[in-house]
């Protein structure tokens, strides 16, 4: 087996305390996961932890900085609907309908929701950690504008930055709303809004 260099093992070490502390959390919340918890559950030292963050903030908030840069709200229920086709807008946004409906339950959907949830209340709290959620939904925006600019041929039915934050307000709210009542709102809610979103163009 290949040894390791030293930069490897720190890199590997981090991960583990970044998976051990995002799965507490889903579990428990930020206020109830001890750094002893997180180091215990890494199979660590807390000695380990201080080794590569400050402290707890600064812990959570490289977490807070990984989970949000894999983009999980824009595509946490667009994973495995078929091969998109991004040969019109209306089809775009179909093909990411029909994946949100088909990922909604999924386990690693539910665990977003939780972690998701506990960053966006940590943010709140935090001032200072704000700025790496706004960051994240700004790239989100930004990417989806870009694509609907392309789609319509700069021609879109609403500015895009605006269908592009209306996506992304759907995309959050109706997740958040189908995980905690599935029966009161489907997930196919949003595929509907999403459709209403195009259906017509606002009156000059």
């Amino acid at each position: 087996m290949e040894r390791l260099t030293r930069a490897e093992q720190q890199q590997r070490t981090r991960r583990r305390l970044l998976d051990a502390a995002e799965s507490l959390i889903a579990d428990r919340g930020i206020h109830a996961t001890s750094l002893e918890d997180i180091a215990t559950a890494a199979q660590l030292t807390k000695g380990a932890i201080y080794a590569n963050f400050a402290g707890k903030k600064a812990l959570m908030e490289a977490l807070l900085e990984r989970r949000l840069s894999e983009d999980h709200v824009a595509n946490a229920g667009h994973d495995g609907a078929g091969t998109e086709d991004t040969t019109s807008l209306a089809r775009w946004l179909r093909y990411l309908g029909l994946s949100f409906e088909a990922n909604t339950t999924t386990p690693e959907v539910r665990r977003f929701v939780l972690t998701f949830t506990e960053f966006w209340l940590h943010s709140m709290r935090q001032p200072e950690s704000r700025e790496i959620m706004a960051r994240w939904m700004r790239s989100v925006r930004t990417a989806n504008a870009a694509q609907i600019e392309k789609l319509t041929d700069g021609d879109p039915p609403l500015p895009a930055e605006d269908l592009a934050a209306m996506m992304l307000a759907l995309d959050i709210g109706v997740l958040f709303q189908n995980f905690i009542d599935p029966e009161g709102v489907s997930a196919d809610v949003y595929t509907q809004a999403l459709d209403l979103l195009i259906a017509s163009r606002p009156q000059e």
